[in-house]
């Protein structure tokens, strides 16, 4: 052999010849890639190039040739969270945002970013909802009808604002309010959305036909440069969560189905 690395295959996404010493390829598939060339991809769209196959910035890792009979090993992933296993669960911690989630073997995941947003997201495959809790205490539930709930757990446990299945609100007086809401909250309404503003997020429930009532939450920090992204498909309990780091989007973690309604 040469002394240059050797050249293998091609790039489906530039077109050039891949060298071993530069080849990454996606878990779930198997299809290989310059390393720059399936990063960028991958950030703007969430799928391989070659099959479509749903994929993120944590599925792809780097394969190592031998180069005396050209065979792939996996013998590195590169992962972007430390992961400790445990008897019934898995427990991983993101090394860039320094989020936490808990894989659990009977179907769960809960999820805390709490340095920047004070967040957690709960999910079982056996409930019908995905719950989400915020500062100050607000609970948002998003159930597979399409409905979901704001509680307000300081004033109490009941729901103070609901929208329907069908994309209708509902709000209700508390004992402690001469409204629903706050001085500081506020409601937005037009024919494509309907949109909760807090303080320190806001929720958005899409009325658009094809969208199948999904949910976004913006969560904002201190620095106007971070903000969170959650985004949730109440029907298939299909969600994912992104970093906005200036202007860098990073995928934290995501349900382990992402349906269609998800994939843009």
């Amino acid at each position: 052999m040469s002394q240059e690395s050797p050249e293998i295959g091609k790039c489906s996404i530039c077109f050039s010849n891949i060298n071993i010493s530069n080849i990454y390829a996606i878990s779930k598939c198997g299809h290989t890639f310059h390393q720059e060339c399936i990063h960028q991809w991958i950030s703007s769209t969430k799928n391989c190039p070659t099959c479509r196959t749903n994929a993120f910035q944590s599925d792809i890792i780097k394969l190592f040739i031998q180069e005396n009979n050209a065979e792939i090993s996996k013998k590195e992933e590169i992962l972007p969270y430390i992961e400790t296993k445990h008897t019934n669960y898995c427990h991983q911690i993101m090394k860039e945002c320094k989020c936490e989630i808990f894989r659990y073997k009977i179907g769960g995941l809960r999820y805390k970013c709490l340095n920047d947003f004070n967040v957690q997201i709960f999910f079982h495959k056996k409930i019908d909802h995905i719950q989400i809790l915020f500062p100050d205490e607000i609970f948002v539930k998003t159930f597979q009808s399409k409905r979901f709930e704001i509680i307000r757990g300081k004033t109490n446990r009941s729901p103070f604002a609901i929208v329907n299945a069908n994309g209708e609100r509902i709000e209700f007086k508390t004992q402690t309010m001469e409204g629903f809401l706050s001085n500081e909250d506020f409601i937005r309404q037009n024919v494509n959305r309907i949109k909760y503003c807090f303080p320190k997020f806001t929720i958005k429930r899409s009325l658009k036909n094809g969208e199948n009532g999904k949910v976004t939450f913006r969560v904002y920090s201190n620095d106007p440069n971070k903000s969170l992204k959650i985004q949730i498909c109440p029907e298939h309990q299909s969600f994912y969560v992104e970093h906005l780091i200036e202007n860098k989007i990073t995928r934290c973690t995501n349900s382990e189905f992402l349906c269609d309604h998800l994939q843009q």
